[in-house]
């Protein structure tokens, strides 16, 4: 070939892809969103994505502020942590993204003021240790009587309803989105909960729109912090990509850089990579790369999907096994003796040898609180990871 065309597609976490077919339904949801707080001043009910690691859902996220962002909206976009505090990620994210817009306009500083001091007195209660927020508003020191108690939901509560109710001075809404929701102390999002059922029950909503993304279960996890998160919260569950989806995540990045795909190697690739978002991308750059014409054909996919299956069982699969014991291992194989597929816990006994479920607890437990394994209904266990049970029969001893 004599003209050098960029590679289009985009493997790795949380990268936007060319594509994003099959999410198509999902976005337009949300732009309707948008449109719907735009014209009616209000808040809407909060959303929660769930699903298996690499289907998409941080990626949807990114594309969500994106599109919020669009509409000059107040973006605020952190990842839950375990060993870090709800409260202060959002402090710190929120320090940056309220510089970002008091830069913009001395009408938008001025109408920020009120919520930098709601912010200032929030970190002096969550997050005192932290870099002082608001100084260049000279709000070095607190503006008592807003976001100050020291009760985490009520203060929450208190600090978003101050910056959304200054978003909609400034004809805007905020976007809160918090990834790897799941990974957050359960007190944290009990009190997330509880701010986001007040300010929804409120009769004049204010312009408040909060979408949740995490693993398969998170709604559960949800529901264990206040029961009545099942009903407070509109789940959508993101799934793999049905075919037609997956060819054309694969054959629009191509014939729009003037390549297309031979029926057959599609066909094929389509099959091969069983709508997983995460091993399509991993499948499209490697295809592309080793193509000799503008034409890929069989043994372009054959050769590009068998180095991506490589890539992936190197950099995905085999990662994650590194981090496991023996007992914990043991456990993984009896699960893919089922490939993907849920499994019973009862079977899991019998498969490993044990004699009462209780002697797989702790290596469940390990299991489920590092995000290899999850529990989709009581009694059964399954893969976070699409692909992991044919990646341990395939490597059932490495």
């Amino acid at each position: 070939m004599s003209d050098f065309i960029s590679n289009p597609f985009k493997p790795g976490a949380g990268r936007v892809p060319p594509e994003l077919a099959g999410r198509e339904l999902l976005l337009e949801s949300f732009a309707g969103l948008v449109r719907q707080v735009g014209v009616s001043g209000e808040g809407e009910r909060p959303w929660v994505l769930s699903g298996l690691r690499g289907v998409g859902k941080t990626v949807l996220l990114n594309e969500f502020v994106r599109l919020a962002r669009a509409d000059r909206w107040i973006t605020v976009k952190i990842e839950a942590s375990a060993g870090q505090p709800l409260a202060v990620a959002l402090i710190r994210e929120l320090n940056v993204v309220m510089r970002r817009h008091a830069s913009l306009s001395e009408r938008t500083a001025e109408a920020l003021k009120k919520a930098w001091g709601a912010l200032r007195n929030f970190q002096l209660r969550f997050d005192p240790d932290g870099a002082v927020v608001g100084f260049q508003l000279g709000l070095q020191n607190p503006v008592p009587g807003i976001a100050d108690s020291g009760d985490l939901a009520l203060d929450l509560e208190e600090l978003l309803r101050t910056l959304a109710e200054t978003a909609g001075e400034l004809g805007i809404g905020v976007l809160l989105a918090v990834d790897e929701m799941q990974e957050a102390p359960l007190a944290d999002l009990a009190a997330l909960n509880v701010a986001l059922h007040s300010l929804g029950q409120e009769g004049s909503p204010p312009p408040l729109v909060f979408i949740g993304a995490g693993l398969p279960s998170l709604p559960a996890v949800l529901a264990s912090a206040t029961s009545y998160a099942e009903r407070m919260f509109d789940y959508r569950s993101i799934g793999l990509l049905d075919n037609d989806a997956t060819a054309q995540a694969l054959a629009s990045p191509a014939e729009s850089n003037g390549v297309r795909w031979d029926a057959d190697a599609l066909a094929k690739v389509v099959e091969w990579t069983g709508g997983y978002p995460y091993f399509i991308q991993a499948c499209g750059k490697h295809v592309w790369d080793v193509r000799a014409t503008n034409v890929i054909d069989m043994g372009d996919a054959v050769l590009g999907t068998a180095r991506a299956r490589d890539e992936v069982d190197q950099g995905l699969y085999r990662s994650r096994l590194e981090r496991v014991n023996a007992s914990q291992r043991d456990l993984l194989n009896a699960m893919a003796a089922s490939g993907d597929a849920p499994v019973s816990i009862a079977d899991l006994v019998v498969r490993t040898g044990k004699q009462r479920a209780s002697d797989l607890s702790v290596a469940r437990r390990e299991l489920v609180k590092a995000g290899h394994i999850y529990v989709p209904e009581r009694g059964y266990l399954a893969f976070t990871v699409p692909g992991m049970g044919d990646y341990l029969d395939r490597h059932p001893d490495r």
